[in-house]
């Protein structure tokens, strides 16, 4: 993957006569883009001509994970473009995993998220052994949570108070903030570590861990979240980001505080949680346009 980098690099700077300052903003984006892959896979068996379009989808809702601003989404995926247009024209892959990837900060983007009876549907599978047991209580924690895939990842045992309810992550910027459990997902849980400690003999610090016992990756809990969302034939791309959306949506449609909604999302300013906000105004114009008299009288006289 480096090799590839560097060539691409030198064209920058031969072909193109690219800045320095350009050369090294696509380096950055591209190196991020590789530590990624490094993560969510064994890193001797990433190639280049093995990526699909879903790894480039995966790093965009990472990016979003990690609370990156639009305009830098939009630079990245840019960047990824920009480097597999020319692994394309060289002949160094077949084919251009970014070719279906449209991003521009200028449309309006609205949060995808679950109905709560999609949620329902989610978690309403059977537990049968250790993992149905931990992916139930991870599903059920980002629910009550909403919180970011990389706090669940890097999240500890210790840092749960089943209690109090409450549990600790480490949000962006290393700023540490308290989100909270619901009874369902202490009790889930409680469950999914006795599973654990039975199969493992012993509880490690990770709050998550896979089927050989180390801490879940970001990668892992993606792989996770859209296996169960398949499982409930739910037909819609389901990440740790579209339970953050759930999450939030479900709390100012019952009326929550937005203020409130931006402490439990760790959201620095208010105008990043606005955006859910125009979810529910979408959503509770369809129910008065389906609902109420007047909204048809216009078209019935038409």
């Amino acid at each position: 993957m480096d090799h590839y980098i560097d060539k691409f690099m030198q064209y920058l700077i031969a072909e193109k006569n690219a800045s320095p300052l350009t050369v090294e903003s696509y380096g950055k984006d591209l190196n991020q883009f590789i530590e990624f892959l490094y993560e969510a896979y064994d890193p001797e068996s990433v190639t280049i001509a093995a990526l699909t379009t879903n790894d480039i989808r995966d790093f965009i809702d990472y990016c979003f994970e990690k609370g990156n601003e639009l305009s830098t989404i939009e630079r990245k995926v840019a960047t990824l473009k920009s480097f597999f247009k020319y692994l394309e024209f060289h002949n160094y892959i077949d084919n251009n995993p970014t070719r279906d990837i449209h991003y521009s900060r200028q449309k309006k983007y609205l949060p995808t998220f679950l109905t709560f009876d999609q949620i329902q549907a989610l978690v309403a599978f059977e537990c049968k052994n250790f993992g149905d047991y931990r992916d139930k209580a991870l599903l059920e924690v980002f629910y009550s949570t909403g919180a970011r895939v990389s706090e669940i990842a890097n999240a500890n045992i210790d840092d749960c108070d089943f209690t109090s309810r409450r549990l600790k992550v480490l949000g962006k910027g290393s700023k540490e903030r308290i989100v909270f459990l619901n009874e369902t997902s202490v009790t889930s849980l409680q469950e999914y570590l006795n599973e654990r400690k039975k199969k493992f003999n012993c509880l490690t610090s990770p709050l998550f861990v896979n089927n050989n016992g180390k801490r879940l990756t970001t990668r892992g809990i993606f792989y996770i979240i859209d296996k169960r969302a398949k499982m409930a034939q739910l037909w819609k791309s389901v990440t740790p980001h579209v339970l953050r959306h759930s999450f939030a949506t479900e709390l100012l449609n019952r009326g929550a505080d937005i203020r409130a909604v931006q402490d439990m999302l760790g959201h620095e300013s208010i105008s990043t949680t606005q955006k859910y906000t125009h979810t529910t105004t979408e959503r509770l114009k369809a129910l008065y346009h389906k609902y109420h008299p007047h909204a048809h009288r216009r078209h019935d006289n038409e």
